[in-house]
C-alpha cells in the first residue's frame, strides 16, 4: 500500500516527483480553502500533507485518522498549529534555509524601491511626466546609511551582508538572542536597547518570527520614534505589526514611508489598501520567498524530510519532538 501526501497549493513539480520516485502518491487541494481542505482530508486520509502559507489547522489535523506529518515549504510556521501536532504525534517538518537568500534579495530591492521613491517616479512616469526626474525630492543614496534590524537571524543577516558589502551601509541590530560569535565576522553593531534601533536607524527592517509575545507589537509608539525620513520595511509578518496604526501613520507624516511584502490580513483589508494610493509606500504582495531557485529548494527540502517520515528515517529538519 502506498503512502499518501495532500498538497494544500501545488508550487512544483519538484516535490512531485521526489514523492513518486518514493512510492508516495499525490493528491493537490481543488481549492485555497480551509473547508475544501477538511472534506478532502476526510475522503483521501493522506499520510502527510504539505503546505506553503496555507493554514494547516486542529480541523485539518483530525480529519485523517493516520496522520504522520506536516512539512512547510518554507521558515515561518504560523500557519501551522503546531501545538495540536505535538499533541496527535504528528511530525512537522520545515524548510528554514530554503528561500533565506531570496527573501534577503527582496528585502534589498525594496529598500532601493523606497530610497529612490520607485513608485512616485514610476507613477508619474506613466502619466506622461518624463522630466518627474527635475523636480524630485526626498530621494536619497543609501551608501553610508543605516540600516536597523530588529531581529538578527539567518535572513536579516544575509539581508545585513548584501548593504554592508555591496552597498557601503552601516548596520545597526537588537536581537536578544544573538551574540558576536554568531555574527560570523559580520560588522553588525549588537545594541542593547531596541529603542536604539527605532531612533537611530534611516531604513528599519523587521525580522521576527510571529509568535503570541511578537504579534502586534509594532505601532504607532514604534514610528514616532523614528527619523523623519526614515522607512520602516517588512518582509517578515504583517501580524507583527499593527497595521491600522501604521496605516494613519503613513497618511498623516509620523511615518516617512514604507516597504512591504507581508500583511495582516492578507489579502489586504480594507483598511489597508488605502496603501494602494500612498505614493510613499511600496507594496509587493508576499512575493519575497517566490523564485525559482527558492520554490525549488524548499519543495525538495520539505518533501525530502516529509518521505522520511513516511518511512521513519532520520529527518534534516524537524520542528517539533514527537
Amino acid at each position: 500500500m502506498k503512502y499518501k501526501v495532500y498538497y494544500t497549493n501545488h508550487l512544483s513539480d519538484v516535490a512531485t516527483q521526489i514523492f513518486n520516485s518514493n512510492d508516495v502518491e499525490v493528491k493537490e487541494a481543488s481549492a485555497l480553502d480551509e473547508q475544501v481542505y477538511i472534506k478532502e482530508l476526510q475522503e483521501y486520509q493522506p499520510d502527510i500533507i504539505m503546505c506553503r502559507t496555507e493554514p494547516v489547522t486542529a480541523a485539518m489535523m483530525d480529519a485523517c485518522t493516520n496522520l504522520k506529518g506536516v512539512g512547510k515549504q518554507g521558515a515561518g510556521l504560523d500557519n501551522i498549529d503546531i501545538e495540536h501536532a505535538t499533541q496527535k504525534k504528528i511530525q512537522v517538518v520545515f524548510a528554514p534555509a530554503g528561500n533565506a537568500n531570496a527573501v534577503a534579495e527582496h528585502a534589498v530591492m525594496l529598500l532601493l524601491m523606497a530610497a529612490r521613491r520607485f513608485n512616485y517616479v514610476d507613477r508619474q512616469f506613466r502619466k506622461g511626466n518624463f522630466y518627474v526626474r527635475m523636480g524630485l525630492e526626498n530621494t536619497v543614496e543609501v551608501q553610508g546609511k543605516t540600516l536597523g534590524l530588529i531581529g538578527c537571524g539567518r535572513i536579516a543577516k544575509i539581508f545585513a551582508s548584501k548593504v554592508i558589502h555591496g552597498l557601503g551601509m552601516r548596520v545597526i541590530s537588537y536581537d536578544p538572542y544573538v551574540t558576536e560569535e554568531q555574527l560570523g565576522g559580520l560588522p553588525i553593531e549588537l545594541k542593547s536597547s531596541i529603542d536604539e534601533i527605532w531612533k537611530n536607524a534611516d531604513f528599519v527592517s523587521i525580522h521576527l518570527p510571529l509568535m503570541p509575545a511578537t504579534e502586534k507589537t509594532v505601532g504607532l509608539p514604534q514610528f514616532k520614534m523614528m527619523k523623519p525620513r526614515a522607512i520602516f520595511l517588512n518582509v517578515a509578518r504583517g501580524g507583527l505589526i499593527r497595521e491600522e496604526e501604521m496605516v494613519e501613520a503613513l497618511k498623516t507624516g509620523v511615518l516617512f514611508g514604507a516597504a512591504l511584502d507581508v500583511y495582516d490580513p492578507e489579502p489586504l483589508s480594507e483598511n489597508s489598501r488605502q496603501m494602494m494610493d500612498m505614493d510613499n509606500v511600496i507594496l509587493t504582495p508576499h512575493t519575497a520567498a517566490s523564485t525559482e531557485e527558492s520554490i525549488i529548494n524548499c519543495c525538495t527540502s520539505c518533501a525530502n524530510d516529509l518521505v522520511n517520515v513516511c518511512y521513519g528515517r532520520p529527518l534534516a529538519n524537524p520542528v517539533n519532538k514527537i
